[in-house]
């Protein structure tokens, strides 16, 4: 195909998914596209089956609920790419860079794409039909929330500070994989393969582990278990009634109020906090790695040295509160999709709130704080490498000594 020729499909494409005029969706099953420049470009719910992406730049791509059915991905560059929903079966991605994609929901099971290649005869192309092929591929800090990855073939990948929170991982080779700071949190890694590999400070809250042999990898700081036992008997009332209340059963349970107390040092790893009350509180040192805190208010709380890693704290209230010290490594701070009486997304957002907020000394590695309120926060001597800042008011914050290599502002 001429470059003349792929410009005005993407055009008709483009025209299509607004409702416009003479448009139609594009169609590139079975076609070359290795080498090309596709960046930024539109293709969300494209047919894209069984193309020739080879080398292809993708970066910034809206494929989202696209058909890249058994398509050869390999060394195409993904990076902030959007794949969210994406058919991948059987496709062929070793060693892409697929950094900060977005993966969720994403099909990764295995496939074959059969095609005529005369009239009395078959041939077979990308025959993955044990799971897709993303060796060696680069997927740093990847959201592969939900994606299944049966069978996938990951051996050797860097998925550090990925999010793979309730992924279906059966089967899956992960040999020599890098899954340092990655959340692994109600995943399903029911026979993977894990030789090798480093799970260093890797969250495994829920996940089944069964018929897996770690004796080979590196689970250096690795959270596996829930650590609810041992909390105080009053504590475990007011989280098992918080989870009744999250879960909405009848009216039963109560929103979990912490607020004013000292629960210092306390172990919650890997709890369900989300819409907690917990103001004005001290929690010096705690341990909240792994959990859900989504909406949360602790504002004008003392949380310093506090380990946070890899939690979910989307719309949270942290207004002046003290996090400085504390390791907020890998953990989401984004703002929260707002949905009406009947679960419908009003197309409104929540941002987090860190406003007034001390940070000072923070690490905030790998974090998402996309859209996040940072006004008059202090992040001296914060690290921010790799973090997610784009769309933050950052307005009369002060980052002296911050560490901001590779981060996203934009």
């Amino acid at each position: 195909m001429t470059p003349q020729e792929i410009a005005g499909i993407i055009d008709q494409h483009e025209r299509w998914l607004n409702r416009r005029k003479n448009g139609q969706r594009a169609n590139l099953a079975m076609r070359d596209l290795s080498g090309l420049t596709l960046a930024n470009t539109n293709l969300r719910a494209a047919n894209l089956a069984g193309v020739n992406l080879h080398r292809t730049v993708l970066s910034n791509c809206n494929l989202e609920e696209a058909d890249l059915f058994c398509a050869t991905l390999d060394r195409a560059d993904l990076r902030a790419a959007n794949l969210r929903k994406v058919d991948l079966r059987g496709c062929s991605l070793r060693r892409a860079n697929l950094n900060n994609a977005n993966l969720e929901m994403a099909d990764f099971r295995g496939g074959a794409l059969y095609g005529a290649a005369g009239s009395d005869s078959e041939r077979m192309r990308n025959a993955n039909s044990g799971g897709a092929d993303l060796s060696n591929s680069a997927m740093m800090n990847c959201n592969l929330k939900g994606a299944t990855l049966t069978g996938a073939n990951l051996s050797g990948v860097n998925l550090k500070g990925a999010d793979l929170t309730g992924a279906n991982l059966t089967g899956a080779n992960l040999s020599e994989a890098n899954l340092t700071g990655a959340n692994l949190s109600g995943a399903n890694l029911r026979g993977a393969i894990v030789h090798n590999a480093v799970l260093k400070n890797a969250v495994l809250v829920g996940a089944n582990l069964d018929d897996v042999d770690m004796s080979a990898a590196d689970m250096t700081g690795a959270t596996i278990a829930s650590s609810d036992e041992g909390l105080p008997p009053d504590i475990r009332i007011i989280l098992d009634s918080h989870a009744l209340w999250i879960k909405g059963q009848g009216g039963k349970g109560e929103r979990a109020v912490l607020s004013g107390i000292d629960i210092s040092y306390m172990d919650f790893t890997g709890a369900n906090l989300s819409g907690a009350e917990m103001r004005d509180s001290k929690l010096i040192g705690i341990r909240l790695n792994g959990c859900r805190m989504v909406m949360s208010d602790l504002s004008r709380s003392v949380l310093t040295n506090a380990e946070i890693r890899q939690a979910v704290m989307d719309g949270a209230n942290l207004v002046d509160a003290d996090l400085s010290g504390a390791n907020l490594a890998g953990t989401s701070l984004a703002p929260v999709d707002l949905k009406d009486s009947k679960g419908q997304e009003t197309g409104r957002q929540w941002p987090t709130n860190l406003a007034g907020a001390k940070l000072r000394g923070a690490d905030l590695s790998n974090a998402n704080l996309r859209g996040a309120n940072l006004m008059d926060a202090d992040l001296t001597d914060a690290k921010l490498s790799n973090t997610i800042l784009v769309g933050a008011n950052l307005t009369d914050a002060t980052l002296d000594g911050a560490d901001l290599h590779l981060a996203v502002m934009e």
